[in-house]
């Protein structure tokens, strides 16, 4: 039994040592408090080009990205939704779900929150249960009540929208060439810069704990024209400031994939020589020897050489076998197809994919009339068709794999292609250019109001996070599966709006609880030190 003198002992060099390290048992937790600032309209390029001082400072000690995703639609109302809701689109409706603002004063009302916007249904559909709420027509007057506000002790929680860049972006183009839209940006940075300036000057500063979160809702099109669904006006810069935040660059390649989140596959060369693809049954099913398809999907291409496929359900060993394949060429890709007579056709872009970047391709096949070939929305080759009604396409193989071809086997440039797929889809029908073009970035596609959606017979989100199921989301149930060890998961982007609400109640302390249904994910880093080892 251990002595009564050696456990006071222990307890006394236990207490030196917390004091040693700075630790004051009589110390009181600091008070938490958070600025989020939501900004209409910063592309996600504006910060790097514009003179930023203000959002510089803050990165300098944030957790943060400049290819955030901003949701869909991308416009101000979805993305201030989504940003208060912390769900998606598809999720609240715009309306449909509680703001975070009534999750804080159940859990906590005496936290103060108050809310200073621009657009008025914000504070009446959102922010009602807030304790303060201001609406201003001018980004000016959203600044001058929002410093009065941080001046004093009348909220722990403080939202403010600026929306000027969206203003001038509708009207000149979101164009950093264009001297009044980097202006509008530049303006929204000094007056972050200075309610960050009225934040460390208040009187109780050191006896708080402030977070500042800066995001944009939406970018835009450098025409100004919005469609809501392009990388440009999806793709925002966000900010996540605070002294529980790591100071990192959030990127895709270091950030662990998670459920429910738009993820995509990676398929790298096994060091062993080992295949990797994924496997699509396709015997008996609509799949097996289209006459008509369109066949589009997002792909990212890695270091390759020679001609691997990219998809296919053809033997590639000779270009004349029946069935098609979609594959590496030079820099570009191309689709090869033949029927059951051998004859052939090659068909390629004339733009690189291999750039380090993500493209959407796209073929739509007709048998008997013509074959089109699409690159990011644009029609890039093509060519009439001169088979019959009577000719086969199929090809002696019950598969369609991702990375190989119907054989699972070809070596040219392998064991197989390296490159990343997302939103990988096959219609049985010939997709219009305006229609590939209008839907291409549009994720959860069997929720839409595609004109074609009776014709969807793939596919592939590829948004799992672990096993070898390939989900086929078309409702045909032609579910496929990964073969081999050399891929991985990854977000399709880093962050998103769905993640600021998350965030905001980690910082306040608030228990997020399961039965709300909230899509974000916290960025909280590790505890700095262990108080002890743990082996």
């Amino acid at each position: 039994m251990v002595s009564d003198m050696k456990i006071k002992w222990v307890f006394c060099c236990f207490m030196f040592q917390m004091i040693g390290m700075g630790f004051s048992f009589g110390q009181t937790a600091k008070v938490k408090k958070i600025l989020i600032i939501g900004v209409d309209g910063m592309i996600h390029t504006a910060i790097d080009y514009a003179t930023t001082p203000g959002m510089d400072k803050l990165i300098s000690e944030a957790s943060y990205s400049m290819e955030g995703y901003g949701g869909l639609p991308a416009n101000s109302t979805a993305g201030w939704s989504t940003l208060l809701t912390g769900v998606s689109v598809d999720k609240h409706n715009v309306r449909e779900y509680p703001s975070i603002v009534k999750y804080i004063k159940s859990q906590n009302p005496e936290i103060r929150v108050a809310s200073i916007v621009r657009e008025a249904e914000i504070n009446r559909l959102l922010n009602k249960d807030a304790d303060l709420t201001a609406a201003y027509s001018a980004d000016g007057m959203v600044f001058e009540k929002t410093k009065e506000v941080l001046s004093g002790q009348e909220a722990d929680v403080v939202f403010t929208q600026f929306s000027s860049p969206k203003e001038v972006g509708n009207t000149s183009g979101y164009q950093l060439r264009q001297a009044p839209y980097v202006l509008a940006i530049q303006q929204v940075d000094g007056y972050i810069d200075q309610l960050f300036e009225v934040v460390k000057g208040r009187q109780t500063y050191s006896e708080e704990n402030w977070a500042i979160f800066v995001v944009s809702t939406h970018g835009g099109t450098e025409t100004g024209v919005s469609s809501n669904n392009t990388e440009e006006e999806m793709k925002v810069p966000m900010i996540f400031s605070g002294s529980e935040l790591d100071n990192r660059q959030l990127l895709v390649t270091n950030m662990a994939a998670k459920e429910n989140a738009d993820n995509f596959l990676a398929i790298h060369k096994a060091s062993s020589g080992e295949r990797t693809y994924g496997r699509i049954p396709i015997a008996q099913t609509a799949l097996q020897g289209m006459d008509k398809f369109t066949i589009e999907m997002w792909i990212k291409a890695g270091t390759n050489s020679s001609d691997p496929a990219i998809m296919g359900d053809k033997d590639w060993g000779s270009g004349g076998n029946p069935g098609f394949v979609i594959c590496r060429s030079g820099s570009s890709w191309k689709i090869n197809f033949a029927n059951d007579k051998r004859t052939r056709y090659d068909i390629g872009s004339t733009k690189a994919i291999e750039d380090g970047k993500w493209h959407h391709i796209a073929v739509s096949f007709d048998k008997t009339k013509e074959c089109v070939v699409y690159q990011d929305g644009e029609r890039v080759g093509g060519a009439a068709l001169s088979y019959k009604e009577s000719d086969l396409m199929t090809s002696p193989f019950n598969y369609i794999h991702l990375a190989q071809e119907g054989t699972g086997t070809y070596g040219g440039g392998g064991p197989n292609w390296a490159g990343a797929f997302n939103e990988v889809r096959i219609w049985t029908t010939v997709l219009s250019e305006e229609t590939i073009r209008n839907y291409m970035y549009l994720p959860n596609i069997e929720k839409s109001n595609h004109p074609e959606l009776q014709y969807l017979n793939l596919y592939l989100k590829l948004d799992e996070v672990r096993g070898n199921l390939l989900t086929d989301y078309s409702g045909k149930g032609n579910h496929g599966e990964l073969i081999g060890s050399a891929s991985q998961r990854h977000p399709y982007y880093p962050i998103g709006l769905t993640d600021v609400a998350v965030n905001i109640l980690t910082h306040l302390g608030v228990r997020v609880q399961a039965s709300w249904g909230l899509d974000g994910t916290p960025l909280k880093s590790n505890v700095p030190f262990r108080l002890f080892k743990v082996n």
